[in-house]
């Protein structure tokens, strides 16, 4: 799986997510504000939910576009080639069996991408896979916490 390639289509799902919040948001904020939306009564909160939903529509817009940034401005070092799993690895294991990518990142923690017939899921530092690789190299098997052995199959 070519890494530049990933990545782009990484930042590009991104940016779709974002624009997707941002959509949203604006359609809770627009319903929030709505005259069919005003309370009738005091226990009529839909109104009141709307606003809540917008506003949590647009933390997440907020948190797309800075995870956007961030790996922009850290692209150089990201698409480094690897030896071990860290940052910027783009790395094939294999748990009970099951072939799995993984992408390391310093944020989109849990985002999975489609490609080449595969999904790239992203970890970050706070995982829990992280702390079981970081640092392994191609062939070096690790042990997650439910007893589930793994090997890396490849890191780029």
């Amino acid at each position: 799986m070519d890494k530049t390639h990933f990545f782009n289509t990484l930042i590009e799902t991104l940016r779709q997510e974002f624009q997707h919040a941002v959509a949203a948001s604006k359609d809770a904020a627009e319903y929030a504000t709505n005259e069919e939306s005003r309370a009738e009564s005091q226990w009529d909160t839909q109104g009141l939910e709307a606003s809540y939903l917008a506003a949590g529509q647009a933390g997440q817009a907020r948190q797309w576009a800075e995870a956007v940034e961030e790996l922009q401005s850290e692209r150089e070092d990201l698409l480094k080639p690897n030896d071990r799993v860290s940052l910027g690895a783009l790395f094939q294991c294999e748990i009970a069996g099951e072939p799995d990518y993984y992408f390391f990142a310093g944020v989109a923690g849990g985002h999975v991408v489609h490609m080449d017939d595969a999904d790239v899921t992203v970890i970050t530092p706070s995982s829990v896979l992280a702390g079981r690789v970081l640092g392994l190299r191609k062939g070096e098997r690790f042990l997650l916490a439910n007893g589930l052995e793994g090997t890396i199959l490849s890191v780029e």
